[in-house]
């Protein structure tokens, strides 16, 4: 990250966590923010004093430095104005390494930026890819369209159709050799880095350049791939395997560099308890102990343990106990190409034995989750699109319903199309798709929302058909009922059933919650997503947790901690509509007119149609006692209590 003034001079923060502020206010492209959001991004291990006096320190050191920006600061929000700021992350895409010095500066931002470089990436890839067409489609000369071809290639070097758009204008530029020559090297990189050929379209004009222009090459292509092996998979294998494409993960045994052996039991524990968290992410296969213990003395490389593990993912590391200080160095290692993804190191007083093993496995799954995902993720989308089984196109319709805009939302839909054509019997997919219905009705995007309930039973139904033990494929019939149909009686049963399938199933206690919470029983809603929560660290959707923490407190009538929990709603997902809503409703009920009004605007800008009367109408408790206590909380705060008249 720098910071450069007008007249050169480097003029960034020294402080990591002011620098952080910085950058997440630049990142909002002028936006206000809330200061309890902020203070709990970055001082989220904080009291909450202590946090928003940190934030107050921070915003100080900003304003006196002598950048070209306005910082605004009022009692709850915080806005810059950039107008007069030139930002690389909007006006360079070249560059894919989004904030990579910002790292370890608090859970919370570590989070947020992990996921604030998959959109990034994906925006950046998109306007790189749309700048190509252009030019390919208007015949632009074609050194224009050679610059483009490679821009997008630096930042994507798997990307297919960027090495055909160069090969075609490097022909008709009158270098053929060179297209050639371009073509053997894009095939030795997929071979090296991503254990993948160039697709067939990529060979055929490989071939065309070299028959046209009678050019003999260094490398005979056809003859490397005549092997009996090189017949491409049959689609039925690849609906059979889908389940087998996800990613899966080996705990090597923490190496014991401590000068007294009969200490060993500490790093043995932190294994254990590392395999039983990690254990509890959803779409991650975890080796067992037992298949591990013989590593445990053998110097082996990443890649031999990976291909006899079969697994994609080690983690590894040491411990070391020196009197009463413990330090664990933990790396996570990517076993097809040997690197290294992660690595960290904690320190920590060995007062507890016990409470301290059990936070380092907490601290270091949550660090470990989302860092697999984003390179799975990755993965993904160097996958040619006719090698992408069910559960990669999973991955990225999820990766569609994580994004903020309904644009990226949207294109979710034909990507479960697609898992469900080449998994037939893959029941998450099903699961998946009813809850990317029931989230477009709830967010307001649905052009039909009858449509789209219907839909989202269907699915819903066919899920629980393709798996009667998959929990999400149960426990997503329960939220159709609850959510779209309100109708608790029939969903609590589905809940219940889910539960007993898994009782680890963070979605099925989710969901349980909020139904308990819309009904009115606020103290079962708390005790069930206080549950939830805990087994569900690593779920990237973690913005339907704590909406659903603010939703159970409501209910339970802790209107304080109902509102902190909507503030950490809208941080982790600034356009999911239900945390202003909540926020607002929490505010106004805590007795905060002023910020409950003030939440207000941030709301009707993401639904400017939002009113009383309508959101009462969706709301799944609106028969509850809940409902009389939620329209005069946003009353109160100044929402309007009908539609405005089109007359």
């Amino acid at each position: 990250m720098q910071v450069i003034s007008p007249d050169g001079e480097d003029i960034l923060p020294t402080a990591k966590k002011t620098k952080a502020l910085l950058a997440y206010l630049c990142i909002s492209r002028e936006e206000r923010i809330s200061r309890e959001i902020l203070a709990g991004l970055l001082w989220d291990r904080s009291g909450e004093t202590l946090a928003r006096d940190h934030l107050r320190h921070a915003l100080a050191e900003l304003n006196q430095s002598r950048g070209s920006w306005q910082l605004e600061r009022e009692r709850h929000w915080v806005r810059l104005d950039a107008a007069n700021c030139w930002i690389d992350v909007f006006e360079n895409p070249d560059r894919p390494d989004l904030l990579d010095d910002l790292v370890d500066v608090s859970p919370a931002f570590d989070q947020w930026l992990m996921v604030e470089r998959t959109r990034f990436e994906a925006r950046c890839k998109f306007d790189l890819e749309a700048k190509l067409e252009e030019l390919v489609s208007a015949a632009a000369p074609a050194e224009s369209r050679i610059e483009a071809a490679r821009r997008l290639l630096k930042f994507d070097n798997s990307h297919q159709r960027a090495v055909r758009s160069l090969m075609t204008a490097l022909v008709d530029s009158g270098d053929p050799a060179e297209a050639l020559a371009e073509y053997d090297r894009f095939q030795a990189l997929l071979a090296a880095s991503h254990d993948m050929r160039p697709s067939d379209q990529t060979t055929a004009l490989y071939r065309r350049i070299r028959q046209d222009w009678q050019i003999t090459p260094i490398l005979d292509t056809d003859r490397l791939y005549r092997t009996e092996q090189s017949d491409p998979p049959r689609e039925e294998g690849r609906v059979a395997d889908a389940q087998k494409a996800q990613p899966s993960i080996a705990v090597l045994p923490f190496r014991d560099l401590g000068a007294k052996s009969s200490q060993s039991y500490v790093a043995e524990g932190l294994t254990d308890d590392l395999i039983e968290r990690l254990s509890r992410v959803p779409t991650l296969f975890v080796i067992s102990r037992l298949s591990t213990a013989v590593y445990k003395k053998q110097e082996r490389s990443p890649q031999e343990i990976g291909a006899e593990l079969r697994v994609r993912y080690l983690l590894s590391g040491s411990v070391r106990v020196v009197g009463n200080r413990l330090r664990l160095t933990v790396e996570l290692t990517d076993t097809t190409i040997g690197e290294s993804l992660w690595v960290e190191r904690f320190d920590r007083d060995m007062s507890d034995l016990l409470d301290v093993q059990d936070q380092l496995a907490e601290a270091v799954a949550r660090a470990v989750a989302p860092h697999v995902r984003y390179a799975e993720i990755k993965r993904v989308r160097v996958t040619q699109p006719e090698q992408q089984g069910a559960y990669h196109l999973l991955l990225r319709a999820q990766e569609c319903m994580h994004q903020p805009s309904q644009e990226a939302f949207e294109k979710a839909e034909g990507l479960f199309a697609q898992a469900m054509e080449r998994g037939p019997r893959y029941a998450p997919a099903f699961a998946w798709c009813a809850y990317w219905h029931i989230m477009r009705v709830g967010q307001e995007w649905s052009p039909a929302p009858e449509r789209d309930t219907a839909l989202a039973e269907h699915f819903a139904k066919l899920a629980g058909e393709c798996d009667p033990m998959d929990s999400m494929a149960i426990a997503v019939q329960g939220h159709v009922a609850a959510y779209l149909h309100k109708d608790f009686d029939r969903a609590f049963p589905f809940f219940e059933a889910a539960l007993r399938i898994n009782p680890n199933s963070s979605r099925a206690w989710l969901w349980d919650s909020n139904a308990h919470a819309w009904s009115g029983l606020g103290r079962e809603a708390v005790a069930k997503i206080e549950r939830a929560t805990a087994l569900s660290p690593f779920d990237p959707m973690v913005c339907a947790y704590s909406g659903g923490a603010a939703m159970a407190y409501l209910a339970d009538g802790q209107y304080g901690k109902a509102a902190k929990a909507a503030v950490r709603c809208i941080r982790d997902n600034r356009t999911y509509t239900t945390g202003h809503k909540l926020l607002v409703i929490a505010l106004s009920l805590d007795d905060r007119p002023e910020e409950a009004r003030a939440a207000v605007g941030p709301l009707m800008a993401l639904d400017p149609k939002f009113c009383v009367e309508r959101y009462l109408a969706r709301f799944p408790g609106s028969f509850g006692p809940l409902a009389e206590r939620f329209r005069e909380a946003l009353l109160k705060a100044g929402v309007r209590d009908r539609a405005e008249s089109k007359n």
